[in-house]
């Protein structure tokens, strides 16, 4: 009898602990990249009372036992992937895949799910709760350096360097219908080594030739502009109008900054895909683009799929500055939770590999303005809330009628 009372009791207490792992789920159904736990029952070791025997016959005997109870064998955490919400803020960041960031606090190392994340002060990426996001840094040659984990940090007052203009791009058709001494103008605006702005003018004049051109460079008055020209400024085209691809690349020196050093500069005039061209008709000449740029400011960054963190300046150039590392380890349920959406390793979770989205880790992708949701879902919630409360009861019901019978067992004697 007294041992239905305790298996009774062993009951309540397990069902007790099932309704607050399921409270705490329903709790957090909002708590960003919150990953649901699950309590599983273990049945307690009975009491034997037949062992395994034989009868006088030669007859086996089966054993006979009476089990003591249930007790919670583990609360495991299910680490399914939530649903990304779409956010529109630029450091919130979400996982698609598996993995966790990777962020310090101190001298120790945690991981999370949860990315929504902030800029502090000093410009690093910090969890919300303060916690330094970590990542592997670029060098100034764009190549990713293997060496320790450093803090993510933006330098807000990072600026561009100028490019000086190497090449001009030169696209479209000059008419073949112009007569001889009839000319062709284009203009660009062409960078010095330090930046300065330089406009030119590319005049192209028709020879006697009806194939043939001569180029020749102006300044934005329209004066000859003092340079040297290191090739053959005459471009000629064949009978079908196709430039010929001798003369594709045109070369010339200039002063640009009037500093007393000559810089050079190459007239691309065509690619692999397209050329300028001579038909009849229209003439569409231009200057397609030119590879030099002015010094630019910091006007924002952003963050790729595979964790790339880069500056974008004012002057059209990019920055890679750093790449999020990811986390993972064998077994995820041996992780220890610490609060604030945050878990440290354990001997039982195994040792922490570092990799990057999309390469090492190629299933998953970090996806910017967006945080992955809880993954509880409430049907599921309020369906084991009630099952454990049934179950609670049934234990419940085991104590009283186990109190009945001893009642009637005391009253034997009247």
């Amino acid at each position: 009898m007294i041992r239905s009372l305790r298996t009774g009791v062993s009951g309540l207490k397990s069902h007790q602990v099932r309704m607050d792992v399921i409270s705490n789920n329903i709790a957090n159904v909002n708590t960003t990249a919150f990953k649901r736990g699950r309590a599983a029952f273990n049945e307690l070791l009975g009491q034997t009372l037949l062992g395994v025997g034989r009868t006088a016959g030669g007859r086996g005997i089966n054993p006979a036992y009476v089990g003591l109870g249930v007790s919670v064998g583990s609360i495991d955490v299910n680490f399914a992937q939530g649903a990304l919400e779409n956010t529109g803020v630029a450091t919130d960041l979400g996982i698609n895949g598996d993995g966790f960031f990777v962020v310090r606090g101190g001298d120790r190392i945690y991981l999370t799910r949860a990315g929504n994340f902030t800029i502090n002060r000093f410009g690093e990426l910090v969890t919300n709760s303060g916690l330094q996001v970590q990542g592997w840094a670029f060098d100034e040659n764009g190549e990713l350096r293997s060496a320790a984990l450093e803090d993510v940090r933006i330098p807000f007052s990072a600026t561009a360097p100028p490019k000086q203009t190497e090449n001009i791009y030169v696209r479209g058709n000059l008419n073949a219908e112009l007569a001889a001494g009839e000319t062709v103008t284009v203009s660009t605006v062409v960078y010095a080594p330090q930046g300065k702005a330089r406009t030119i003018i590319i005049e192209f004049t028709k020879t006697s030739n009806p194939n043939e051109w001569q180029w020749n460079l102006l300044d934005e008055d329209g004066n000859p502009l003092g340079v040297t020209i290191t090739s053959d400024n005459l471009i000629t085209f064949d009978t079908q109008g196709n430039l010929d691809p001798a003369e594709a690349l045109q070369t010339f020196d200039w002063d640009i900054d009037n500093d007393g050093t000559l810089e050079s500069f190459t007239l691309n005039l065509a690619g692999a895909d397209d050329a300028l061209t001579q038909y009849a008709g229209s003439t569409t000449a231009t200057v397609r683009d030119q590879d030099g740029q002015p010094p630019g400011s910091l006007i924002g960054f952003s963050i790729n799929q595979e964790g790339v963190v880069e500056l974008n300046f004012s002057n059209g150039y990019q920055q890679k500055i750093y790449q999020l590392a990811l986390g993972s380890v064998n077994n995820v349920n041996g992780l220890q939770q610490v609060g604030d959406n945050l878990w440290s390793l354990t001997s039982s979770s195994g040792d922490l590999a570092l990799g990057r989205a999309g390469i090492e880790l190629n299933r998953t992708v970090i996806v910017a303005g967006t945080l992955e949701m809880s993954n509880v879902d409430l049907a599921t919630e309020f369906t084991d809330m009630i099952v454990t409360q049934r179950g609670y009861q049934a234990s419940a019901r085991i104590i009283t009628t186990s109190d009945e019978m001893l009642q009637e067992l005391v009253q034997l004697k009247r």
